[in-house]
C-alpha cells in the first residue's frame, strides 16, 4: 500500500438554511410605520416597554408564518438573480402542472387495443400529458444552462478581480471545489 487516500471527497454539501424572518423592502416599511405608530399612540415609559413593542413589531413585520428551509440563498449562490428566481419558479409551476395532468385518467374508448403507453395513444388527454412534459423538460434543461452559466460568469468575475491578491483567489478557487469556510452575516444592521 503507498499510503494515498484515494476517496478524495469531490466536493461537500451545502447546508440548508432556515429563514425565520423576511426583511423584504415591503415588510421594512410596514414595521417603520407600524412602530411610528404604536410609539406615537403608547409612548413607552421605561426602555424594558420599549424593547417589547420593538420586539412585538418586528415579529408582526418580519416573522414568517412558516419558517422557509433552503440551500439557495444569496449567500450560497450569489450567482443566483432575480430573474433566474422567477424562472426557477416558473419551472416548477410547469412540474406542478405536468404532475396534475398525469392524474387524469385516459379518455381513449375501453377496447382491447387500448395502448399501453400514453406516448402512443391519440386522446387529448395523453397529448396534453407530455406536451406539459415536453415543456417542463425544454424549461429545465434551458435554466440548467442559465444557471450554470451565471455561476461561472460570476467566478470568472471575481478571479479577475482578484487576479493579483493571491490570498483572495485562493479563497475563490476553494469555494468553487466547496473547500471554504464561509461565515452567515446578517444582510443588515438595525
Amino acid at each position: 500500500s503507498s499510503g494515498i487516500n484515494a476517496e478524495w471527497p469531490l466536493r461537500r454539501a451545502q447546508a440548508k438554511f432556515t429563514q425565520y424572518y423576511d426583511y423584504c423592502k415591503t415588510n421594512v416599511e410596514s414595521f417603520l410605520i407600524s412602530i411610528n405608530e404604536k410609539l406615537q399612540s403608547y409612548p413607552p415609559d421605561n426602555f424594558s416597554n420599549f424593547c417589547s413593542t420593538f420586539h412585538n413589531e418586528l415579529d408582526k413585520a418580519f416573522k414568517l408564518e412558516r419558517p422557509k428551509c433552503s440551500k439557495r440563498t444569496p449567500l450560497n449562490n450569489p450567482w443566483i438573480t432575480f430573474g433566474l428566481i422567477k424562472s426557477i419558479n416558473t419551472k416548477d409551476e410547469l412540474y406542478e402542472s405536468w404532475k396534475k395532468a398525469q392524474k387524469v385518467k385516459c379518455v381513449a374508448p375501453d377496447t382491447s387495443e387500448k395502448p399501453a403507453d400514453r406516448n402512443s395513444c391519440d386522446c387529448k388527454t395523453c397529448k396534453t400529458i407530455i406536451t406539459r412534459y415536453l415543456e417542463y423538460k425544454s424549461h429545465r434543461q434551458a435554466l440548467k444552462r442559465l444557471i450554470n452559466l451565471a455561476k461561472k460568469k460570476f467566478f470568472s468575475d471575481k478571479i479577475s478581480e482578484y487576479s493579483g491578491d493571491s490570498k483572495k483567489l485562493w479563497e475563490i478557487i476553494n469555494n468553487i471545489r466547496g473547500k471554504s469556510r464561509h461565515e452567515i452575516k446578517p444582510s443588515f444592521k438595525l
